[in-house]
């Protein structure tokens, strides 16, 4: 596909020039038929009422998918719990969730959104939606053991013997032992199409501010809750963690005066804590 295509919407810029050079990475290698489709940089507000950002998804003959970019250099090993990147430049490592486990809670909630919507639910079957992750750097050496590594890919590479199949051979390769489930054909990417429409799904708000903080990056998902990263708005050296309680749009009022009095209680409880290693409520 090039920039033009109508199966690939950009519902938002990225600001950041790494995850544009990924995306195009991805868009120019798919192909530009149906039924394939592509939605980048978009959020959506799931039943939960918490807030997800999503930088890629993906319809293709093969299936359906969410695709978490990180672009960082340098060597990654990981477990089930947790990733670090580590590099020779830089003083210390790099560690954070396992980033597969929060696009699949992504995953989940999104699929959810979208069968409610009616251009779904008119559907005798649906497709599942599922998150793979891509290591777009071109310095990355993942170490990720094997057996972690069936939805964590890096770019694609070389042809024939020489070939390594990457993010985008995971999109669009049937391979032996692949599960089948429903396999998306034309009427079915019109159906998602108008569903990502009737669900109104929005452009990513990077800029999203909590009082006189920038939400810079989601650290944590709680039952109810997210935690962000955040850095004042006119101090860049100033930064705390922003907690966000997750109220579904069809809360009571009683519900959501409920949820207020929690957050309150707890941050006063926690405002005080001051530790080298904790971020400030």
């Amino acid at each position: 596909m090039d920039a033009t295509s109508p199966r690939w919407q950009a519902i938002a810029d990225s600001e950041f020039p790494w995850e544009r050079d990924a995306l195009a990475f991805v868009r120019e290698r798919l192909p530009d038929h149906d039924p394939y489709r592509a939605w980048s940089n978009f959020e959506f507000i799931a039943d939960d009422g918490s807030i997800n950002e999503v930088d890629l998804l993906v319809l293709t003959p093969k299936g359906f998918y969410l695709v978490e970019i990180k672009s960082r250099p340098g060597i990654v090993e990981g477990d089930q719990g947790t990733w670090t990147w580590r590099r020779a430049d830089a003083d210390r490592p790099h560690t954070v969730d396992n980033p597969l486990l929060l696009a699949n809670h992504k995953a989940k909630k999104l699929i959810s959104l979208l069968r409610r919507q009616p251009a779904l639910q008119r559907k005798t079957s649906t497709p599942f939606l599922e998150a793979h992750v891509f290591l777009s750097h071109e310095a990355v050496d993942c170490r990720i053991a094997q057996d972690l590594r069936a939805r964590v890919h890096l770019r694609d590479a070389g042809a024939g013997r020489d070939e390594r199949p990457g993010i985008v051979a995971a999109l669009t390769r049937h391979s032996a032992g692949t599960p089948v489930r429903t396999r998306p054909d034309r009427p079915l990417a019109r159906a998602v199409s108008r569903a990502m429409q009737e669900a109104g799904i929005r452009p990513s708000q990077r800029a999203r501010r909590v009082g006189d903080y920038r939400l810079d990056e989601l650290l944590f998902e709680g039952p109810n809750y997210q935690d962000w990263t955040a850095s004042h708005a006119a101090i860049d050296s100033e930064q705390a963690r922003v907690r966000i309680y997750a109220v579904a749009p069809s809360a009571s009022d009683d519900e959501r005066a409920a949820c207020r009095r929690a957050a309150r209680r707890e941050y006063e409880i926690l405002r005080d804590v001051r530790h080298e290693g904790v971020l400030a409520a």
